[in-house]
């Protein structure tokens, strides 16, 4: 049997869960450098500039201390992804990965090796290839890469 009060605490109670923010998907997940831990391999991602994220339509955060980790995630579990967000390598700023250009070549280290870096300008993107024996490339031609042979460098 309920009583009043016990029916006004219960409506509270499901107010306040129902009130609870989702994240806003339109924008990268944060991440603690030096603290959290990437979504793929469970090193603690400590560098902005190689760092990548993404949130599922369900609102969960992925993050990563590699594009190649995110990459790799994001091919093995194929969850439906609201938006990826990769850092400029030089000014650690977030970007859609779709508007960013990579530079990918074995000569570049990155934390889990996959040899990847972003940029937001394609210029810079292209000046830093020609520094790096590496090349320019698109996140189509990024991932097209990858999943044919596996080897995005």
């Amino acid at each position: 049997m309920f009583t009043t009060r016990t029916f006004i605490l219960l409506v509270v109670l499901l107010l306040l869960g129902a009130c609870q923010s989702q994240p806003d998907l339109s924008q990268p997940p944060e991440i603690v450098y030096g603290e959290d831990v990437c979504t793929e391999c469970g090193m603690i991602i400590s560098e902005a500039r190689f760092a990548s994220a993404y949130y599922t339509q369900d609102g969960e955060a992925r993050i990563f201390d590699d594009i190649g980790g995110m990459l790799t995630h994001h091919a093995e579990n194929q969850e439906d992804v609201a938006q990826l967000w990769v850092h400029d390598y030089e000014t650690e700023e977030w970007i859609v990965a779709e508007e960013a250009f990579y530079v990918s070549g074995e000569e570049l280290h990155t934390p889990m090796g996959f040899g990847v870096v972003a940029f937001s300008d394609q210029a810079r993107a292209q000046n830093f290839a020609e520094q790096s024996q590496a090349m320019v490339m698109t996140l189509d031609g990024l991932m097209d890469k990858y999943m044919q042979g596996g080897d995005i460098h």
